[in-house]
């Protein structure tokens, strides 16, 4: 191997190496926002079955179900 190879690789080596890190730290940001929008789905969903029997509560009285 000359050394023109060996400087190559080396160069090589280190790009690869960084771009394996910006992969890792992007990697790690992606599961904290699953995280954020899991909790953020859970009270989504909470007000929007809330509004509904809010709804239906009021539909029910309307029409003189209670």
């Amino acid at each position: 191997m000359t050394e023109r190879e060996k400087m190559t690789l080396t160069k090589y080596d280190l790009f690869y190496e960084g771009r394996l890190s910006k992969i890792e730290t992007m990697s790690e940001k992606m599961q904290e926002d699953v995280r954020e929008i899991k909790s953020d789905i859970r009270w989504m969903m909470g007000v929007w079955i809330s509004i509904n029997c809010i709804m239906m509560g009021l539909m029910a009285k309307g029409f003189n179900w209670f």
